[in-house]
């Protein structure tokens, strides 16, 4: 329940927005409002870090007054939806870890089974509209919930992802599910050395250690902790080798 008036709530969640150094709030649309109970942020970022702090920030400010609801968008290449689609279809038959689930996908008018799972409670159910991509269904682990969205924010042309995939049966979450599945993310990004790093979580606080090629692979790195939903903040202790 809110208990500070919605116009004082407002201020103070634009000035932590516009105290955070990480965001030029001046170079982005990020637009707040208050409705019914709920703080909703929206507009377009550059990037799922600034996407993911500045949700953190609202978090911070509404001090469990109230949900916040993050409709930010990252600005991607503009795909249409069937080709957004057919990424999507790629991505996640690809992904060994889903072979056993059933994969479902719409797209305007198009709706396709593209393949039956071995596993009848295990199902993954997306629908792309407009850049969006919603995931419904049922997975086995965190593990599973967490990683299949990376995998779409991945997709070229998503700007956004909503993530409502159930775990069945349900887990209790913990920092150490947030690095195993940081661990998973950055084996899997190919432009990344992942056993060159080493990752530890704290209160949802990720560390990241280790030496890279080049600064483009370290911010790539950082880059992938703060696709990982769940993650808080992310401290770089990455080295670029001389």
């Amino acid at each position: 329940m809110i208990t500070r008036d919605p116009e004082q709530l407002l201020a103070e969640a634009n000035t932590a927005l516009a105290a955070d150094t990480r965001i030029n709030i001046d170079d982005l649309s990020i637009g707040l409002t208050v409705d019914d109970g709920v703080l909703a942020i929206d507009g377009q970022v550059d990037n799922i870090m600034v996407k993911r702090i500045a949700a953190n920030v609202a978090l911070g400010v509404v001090r469990n007054e109230c949900p916040v609801l993050d409709r930010l968008r990252v600005r991607a290449p503009h795909e249409g939806e069937l080709e957004l689609r057919d990424e999507v279809v790629k991505i996640l038959s690809s992904e060994s870890v889903f072979s056993d689930h059933t994969l479902i996908v719409e797209a305007g008018s198009h709706r396709e089974t593209i393949h039956e799972g071995s596993s009848g409670r295990r199902r993954l159910a997306v629908h792309v509209e407009a850049g969006t991509v919603t995931l419904r269904g049922q997975v086995m682990s965190l593990s599973h919930r967490r990683f299949a969205e990376v995998l779409i924010w991945w997709t070229a042309g998503c700007e956004r992802v909503d993530n409502f995939l159930e775990v069945i049966p349900p887990e209790e979450d913990s920092d150490d599910e947030i690095s195993d599945v940081l661990r998973m993310v950055l084996e899997k990004d190919p432009l990344v050395q992942a056993t060159q790093l080493r990752v530890g979580t704290a209160g949802g606080v990720v560390e990241i250690q280790g030496l890279v090629a080049s600064d483009e692979e370290r911010r790539l790195a950082v880059l992938d902790a703060w696709y990982v939903p769940g993650v808080w903040d992310v401290v770089d202790r990455i080295e670029v080798r001389a």
